[in-house]
């Protein structure tokens, strides 16, 4: 093996459109999604306001939004308490992101008190619903930025989103206003009655298997970085759905959080070899290594016959 090969493995490219699993929702307070958007740069012409938290009901795509000043635990958790009690009845799932204004005390409390099962998914494309609805309201908010020539965005939010739940969703055929407990078994029969099935195709990888994972791009990552982790896991779980999903572990034998897809993984064609970022220093005939692409606690004592 030379480290061109290796090399050529990490740089692979990477796909990141693929068939994911559907967002399966069961009844109208089944599942909720939340996401906060960004609206730093007009803090200032909106009273020191810097997000809006936007909660969407992903059955009835019923929104509500909410300004707060500061991204954090306890201004999160107050807001989101604050649409709850308003609720005659809480989600029984609410997905986010992974953000720390997320995962805290503060909100763990309020998901207790409420008897909310708060989750995640594991990638960066996050909770597809809520991000959907993000972009529509700022592609609103936007239009009436262009109409009244500034940036104030706090009177118009009302408004905004209440247009949005007066207008017949294209996904259940009826305003978000106007489902309920009554057209919810319609709404849900008709729903489901459109999804395709396809028939899941045999897995790619089995369990024991060394594989890579896709990093995913963002605007801030450069072309040139490696498409694929440095670190090798190993197949644990195969999960026949549609589409398959594999579970993994590290080295360590610990779990990795999350299901991944098939496109999500590279067979690794050589786990046991990795790449020296620097020697840290040597004794002997060996020498104490920092890893390429791993934290300090993998840092080891190798042999110096065994540096690439």
């Amino acid at each position: 093996m030379s480290k061109v090969q290796l090399v050529e493995e990490l740089h692979k490219p990477a796909r990141k459109n693929f068939p994911r699993r559907r967002v399966i929702i069961k009844g109208l307070n089944d599942l909720f999604q939340a996401d906060l958007v960004e609206m730093i740069p007009y803090a200032r012409t909106n009273k020191g306001f810097r997000y809006i938290l936007v909660i969407i009901n992903a059955f009835s795509k019923f929104v509500w939004a909410f300004p707060i000043k500061r991204k954090n635990g306890k201004m999160v958790a107050d807001t989101m308490k604050k649409l709850l009690l308003q609720l005659v009845t809480p989600p029984t799932n609410l997905q986010t992101d992974m953000g720390k204004e997320f995962y805290n005390k503060d909100f763990s409390e309020v998901m207790k008190k409420f008897k909310v099962n708060h989750f995640s998914s594991f990638s960066n494309l996050k909770s597809s619903i809520v991000e959907r609805v993000n972009r529509t309201l700022k592609g609103m908010m936007w239009k009436e930025f262009s109409l009244q020539g500034s940036y104030k965005w706090l009177g118009l939010l009302p408004r905004i989103v209440d247009k949005y739940n007066a207008t017949i969703h294209k996904t259940t055929g009826y305003k978000p206003i106007e489902v309920n407990e009554k057209n919810a078994s319609h709404i849900l029969k008709k729903s489901f009655s459109r999804m395709k099935v396809v028939d899941p195709k045999p897995p790619k990888y089995k369990v024991g298997d060394f594989v890579r994972i896709n990093k995913y791009r963002t605007v801030f990552t450069k072309g040139y970085t490696p498409n694929w982790t440095y670190e090798v896991f190993t197949v644990v779980k195969v999960k026949v759905s549609n589409p398959t999903t594999y579970i993994l572990e590290d080295s360590r034998k610990q779990e990795i959080k999350g299901r991944f897809y098939e496109q999500e993984l590279q067979a690794a064609k050589f786990p046991d070899i990795h790449l020296v970022e620097r020697v840290i220093r040597r004794k002997g005939q060996k020498s104490f290594v920092k890893w390429l692409g791993f934290d300090s606690s993998h840092n080891s004592w190798i042999s110096n016959k065994d540096l690439v």
